[in-house]
């Protein structure tokens, strides 16, 4: 899968529209059934959940072209139809001699879940909860017809089947890649119905899959020194947490950055043994450091009045800035510092997590959750900033345009990957790259390193921030030797 277009829900329905004259339901049963046979050509008992909608439709057509294909298929029909074709689907089953049954199958080789679509907008009732704890009990392979049950199309969240594979026609959906999606879909395979180019507009976002093409500009000339890739500044480090810093400082260091100055609150530090390149300094004293080009706070900061007023004057720069940390909830604290931040003409980058989100957003972290891209969106128009809202399925934006980062695995579930991160982003931004276009490429290139590590440690645990920092520059040199 290559930097997959993304399409909202009403995005979709408008293709659907457009090509309604192509039999969708139809192309929808009959790529299904192809993908099953070829994928599972030995199941022999298949239970097919049907909702009351088109999904259910979808499932309605697939369970008929199975048992045409000698299957034996136990149908369970959650609730009446109601749509004009999956009224017609039903009838098709029927006529084929299908059964509807209301209940589940004790036993199933491979079960077929139809039970809801994209439409979907709410939680799921306590009946249709316990038909999908059903469908989970048979312990077999289960195939989500375009989007698992009971997850939201278009921001991923809701309490959803856990599917082995999930067959996503016409397009990929926001959902499937982000919030619960990452834990719902399983492997996720496009069937686009065979409907023309010509029917999709311009697509709402897209899955960054590859390496983003602006790292191309990375590539060095010959006639170059340290200067050319710029001097980044990072301020944190308070008592016991002076670690967060030098990971961010390693990152920039190891990912481009020309030269890198730390400003320590901490001042026990004067050098850091095991990466002397790093330039250790007070913090107040690396904020005037004459040579700096790009300005990271957070990492280690702490939320002393030191390091408020190091916030305050880092906003009052007039470099391009990365608030990640506590930097994030000190912003969130004070009203001053967001309207001040929101008069700066240097760019502007925030990094929170979920629980720095919702902080920013003066809500809930479940509500961030709840819709990703939203959040994302409204913290960069509310910031004037650039965002990268971190987490499974982090999201990438401006405020305009987004996209949803597809490296990545639960190997980077560990303390001071996002230092790293805030790291590798400054670097590429000091050595040119602009702060969108950083964001991307340094999310990119963070979840490339955990898959890579991964490769070589299959269980996928114990991945740590520092090793992750030389995956990472593994990950830039081989993108970049690959560039046409």
């Amino acid at each position: 899968m290559k930097n997959a277009p993304l399409f909202f829900s009403h995005t979709l329905r408008q293709i659907e529209t457009a090509a309604a004259s192509l039999s969708l339901m139809q192309r929808a049963g009959k790529t299904s059934t192809q993908w099953v046979l070829k994928h599972y050509p030995n199941a022999q008992n298949i239970y097919v959940l049907a909702g009351s909608g088109n999904n259910g439709g979808d499932a309605l057509l697939t369970a008929k072209q199975l048992r045409h294909a000698g299957k034996n298929v136990f149908l369970r029909l959650s609730a009446p139809v109601t749509q004009p074709d999956a009224q017609q689907a039903l009838s098709e089953w029927l006529a084929c001699g299908g059964q509807i049954q209301n209940h589940t199958t004790l036993h199933a080789d491979l079960a077929i879940d139809g039970l809801y679509g994209i439409g979907l907008n709410r939680v799921l009732s306590a009946t249709d909860s316990q038909i999908i704890q059903e469908l989970q009990a048979l312990a077999c392979p289960i195939i989500a017809l375009d989007i698992p049950s009971g997850l939201m199309a278009d921001n991923g969240a809701g309490n959803a089947v856990q599917a082995t594979h999930t067959l996503s026609f016409i397009a990929h959906k926001p959902g499937q890649f982000t919030g619960q999606g990452c834990n719902a879909c399983g492997d996720i395979h496009l069937l686009n119905l065979q409907i023309s180019q010509s029917f999709y507009p311009e697509p709402d976002g897209y899955l960054q899959t590859i390496a983003p093409s602006a790292i191309a500009n990375l590539l060095r000339k010959a006639d170059s020194h340290k200067g050319s890739y710029g001097t980044v500044g990072i301020i944190g480090g308070a008592t016991a947490m002076v670690g967060a810093t030098l990971l961010a400082g390693r990152a920039a260091l190891k990912l481009g950055a020309g030269r890198v100055v730390l400003g320590l609150l901490d001042k026990i530090l004067s050098v850091d043994p095991t990466q002397p390149e790093l330039m250790l300094h007070p913090a107040a004293a690396a904020l005037q450091h004459p040579a700096l080009t790009m300005l990271v706070i957070g990492p280690g900061l702490g939320t002393s009045q030191e390091a408020m007023a190091l916030v305050q004057q880092s906003i009052a720069s007039p470099l391009p800035l990365l608030l990640d940390a506590d930097a994030l909830n000190l912003l969130a604290s004070t009203s001053q510092l967001a309207v001040a931040i929101t008069q700066r003409s240097a760019a502007t980058i925030l990094t929170p997590h979920p629980a720095e989100a919702a902080r920013l957003l003066q809500t809930s972290t479940a509500a961030v959750q709840a819709n990703r891209i939203a959040a994302a969106k409204t913290i960069a128009e509310r910031y004037h900033a650039t965002v990268l809202l971190k987490g499974a399925g982090s999201i990438c934006t401006d405020g305009q345009s987004w996209s949803i980062n597809g490296s990545g695995n639960a190997a980077l579930a560990s303390a001071g990957q996002g230092d790293v991160l805030s790291g590798i982003i400054a670097a590429l931004i000091a050595q040119g790259l602009a702060p969108l276009a950083a964001v991307r490429s340094g999310c990119w290139l963070h979840g490339r390193a955990a898959e890579d590590w991964c490769r070589e440690n299959l269980g996928g645990i114990g991945l740590s921030a520092s090793e992750t920092i030389i995956y990472a520059r593994a990950a830039l040199n081989h993108a970049l030797a690959t560039c046409e």
